[in-house]
C-alpha cells in the first residue's frame, strides 16, 4: 500500500494515521479533514474537505489513488461514506450504512441481543416524552436513560432518582439539548458491576483483539459531572489478562459475530464493545461501530505489527490467518485538553460538555512539550490562514504521556498539559490516578 485515507477530525483519526506510518515505512496517510497543524512525515491533512459530504472525499481518494480508506468517525459512518467510497472503486474497511445501526440505533442492537440470546440489560423504547415520564414514575429507580441515536457521547444519563430520570428525558426529548439523537430514547435497568471495554478488528467470521484500555467518561474530577465523549484514558488496562480476554471471546465476541453474520450485516474494521461484568457474566452495554476516542490515542501507540498487512488481510478475507498483534509493554496515558467555560463581551459559554462553547481561541505551548515523553494528537483544532492554531470544538488536543509504568506515563502527560494554554482550557486532574469506577 502507498496511500491510506482516514476520515476523522479527532485525536482518534490522528492516532490512526500515526499507526499506519509508524508501522509501515512505505505508507502515506491522508487524514480528512485532519488538522493543518500536523507536520509529521507522511501524514497529510486535507482540512478543505467536508466530513459530511462524501462526494468530494471520494474524488480526493481517486485523485491520490488510495489503496485503502477507513472511516474512523461515527457521523460519516452513519452518512454512508463506506458505501460511497466502495461505489467509487476505493478498497474500504468499515461497516456499511446498514451495519452502523449497531451504534446509531440502540433499539436495533437491543433487538439483536434478545433475538440471539446475547446478555444485555432489560429496556423500554419510547417515542413520546410523556409516555417515558409515566414509565419512570411507575418503576422504581435507578434508571439509565439513553438517546436512541448518536448524541456524540453525551446522551447517556445514569439516574439514581425519578427526578433525575425525568430531567434526562426532558433534556433529550423536549428541550433537545443533544439534537436529533434524543428524538427517541431507551430506558434501561441499571446493571451493577464492573464496566469493561474491549476492542477488536473484524473481518467476516474472524476477529483480532486489540489491547484493552480504561477510559474516563465523566467530565469532572472524582468521577463527577456529566457523561461525555471521554476526558482521558490509559492502557494497558489492569483487566487485560488472558483469562479476561478468553471470557470476553467466549461469552460475548463469538456470539456477537455470529449474530452479525446471521443478519447479513457487512461489518469490517474496528468494533468497540462496552460490557458490564456482573458476577461471572458479561452483559452488553453498547457497541460503537469504530474505535473509541480517547481510547485510540493510548491503544494504537502500543501496536507494533505492520498495520497495513493486517488491513490487507481484512480486505482479502484472510483475517483468520493473521497472527495476534505484537504489543509493546510501554504504557500510555491520555489527558484531554477541552474547551471549557469562556466569557466574551456580551456572552458567556458554559463550555464542553456542559453546553455551548466558543471557538477560535489561540492554542499555545505545544512547542514546549517534550515529544520523547508525550505524544500530541490533535482533535478539534484548526490552523488559521496566518498559521496560528486555534480551538474548534470540544476535545481540542490530546496529551498522551508515555512511560515504563502507568504512573510514569501520567506524570509525563501532566507535565506536558501544564505547558499548554488557551482561553477556557479545562481537563481532569486525576486521569490514571483515580479509577473511573471509584
Amino acid at each position: 500500500m502507498r496511500n491510506v485515507l482516514i476520515i476523522d477530525y479527532t485525536g482518534r483519526g490522528h492516532a490512526f494515521a500515526d499507526l499506519f506510518v509508524r508501522t509501515d515505512p512505505d505508507v502515506t496517510a491522508h487524514l480528512v479533514p485532519g488538522c493543518g497543524a500536523i507536520s509529521e512525515d507522511r501524514i497529510i491533512s486535507a482540512p478543505w474537505l467536508d466530513m459530511y459530504d462524501p462526494g468530494p472525499v471520494v474524488e480526493y481518494a481517486q485523485q491520490i489513488d488510495a489503496d485503502l480508506a477507513m472511516v474512523a468517525h461515527p457521523r460519516p459512518l452513519t452518512e454512508g461514506f463506506i458505501d460511497a467510497l466502495r461505489a467509487g472503486g476505493i478498497p474500504t474497511i468499515g461497516p456499511d450504512r446498514s451495519a452502523t445501526r449497531l451504534e446509531s440505533s440502540k433499539k436495533f442492537t437491543k433487538e439483536l441481543c434478545f433475538k440471539y440470546g446475547i446478555p444485555t440489560a432489560g429496556y423500554r423504547y419510547f417515542e413520546d416524552p410523556e409516555a417515558a415520564i409515566e414509565y419512570v414514575r411507575s418503576v422504581d429507580a435507578p434508571h439509565v436513560v439513553k438517546g436512541n441515536e448518536s448524541c456524540q457521547g453525551n446522551g447517556v444519563f445514569i439516574c439514581e432518582t425519578e427526578a433525575e430520570a425525568i430531567d434526562a428525558i426532558t433534556r433529550l426529548m423536549v428541550t433537545r439539548d443533544f439534537g436529533p439523537g434524543g428524538d427517541t430514547i431507551i430506558i434501561e435497568e441499571k446493571l451493577v458491576g464492573r464496566e469493561l471495554l474491549y476492542f477488536a478488528l473484524v473481518g467476516g467470521e474472524h476477529h483480532l483483539m486489540l489491547p484493552m484500555a480504561v477510559d474516563y467518561p465523566l467530565s469532572d474530577d472524582g468521577n463527577h459531572g456529566v457523561m461525555c465523549g471521554g476526558m482521558g484514558a490509559f492502557s494497558p488496562s489492569p483487566d487485560d489478562t488472558p483469562e479476561e480476554i478468553e471470557r470476553f471471546e467466549r461469552q460475548m465476541m463469538r456470539p456477537l459475530l455470529a449474530a452479525i453474520n446471521a443478519e447479513g450485516l457487512d461489518y469490517t474494521g474496528v468494533i468497540y464493545v462496552g460490557c458490564m461484568l456482573v458476577g461471572d457474566q458479561l452483559y452488553l452495554i453498547e457497541i460503537n461501530a469504530r474505535m473509541g476516542d480517547p481510547e485510540a490515542e493510548v491503544v494504537f501507540p502500543r501496536i507494533t505489527t505492520n498495520f497495513t498487512e493486517v488491513c490487507t488481510a481484512i480486505l482479502d478475507g484472510k483475517l483468520g490467518l493473521q497472527p495476534p498483534l505484537t504489543i509493546t509493554d510501554e504504557c500510555f496515558v491520555n489527558v484531554v485538553a477541552s474547551q471549557g467555560p469562556t466569557r466574551e463581551p456580551g456572552k458567556s459559554y458554559p463550555g464542553w460538555p456542559y453546553g455551548e462553547y466558543g471557538r477560535n481561541y489561540p492554542i499555545t505551548g505545544l512547542d514546549a512539550v517534550d515529544q520523547d515523553r508525550c505524544r500530541v494528537f490533535y482533535g478539534s483544532a484548526r490552523t488559521k490562514p496566518d498559521g496560528r492554531l486555534v480551538t474548534d470544538g470540544g476535545k481540542c488536543v490530546n496529551l498522551v504521556g508515555r512511560g515504563a509504568t502507568i504512573e510514569d506515563a501520567a506524570v509525563n502527560a501532566y507535565l506536558a498539559i501544564a505547558e499548554v494554554n488557551f482561553q477556557g482550557i479545562r481537563y481532569r486532574n486525576d486521569i490514571a490516578k483515580a479509577m473511573p469506577w471509584d
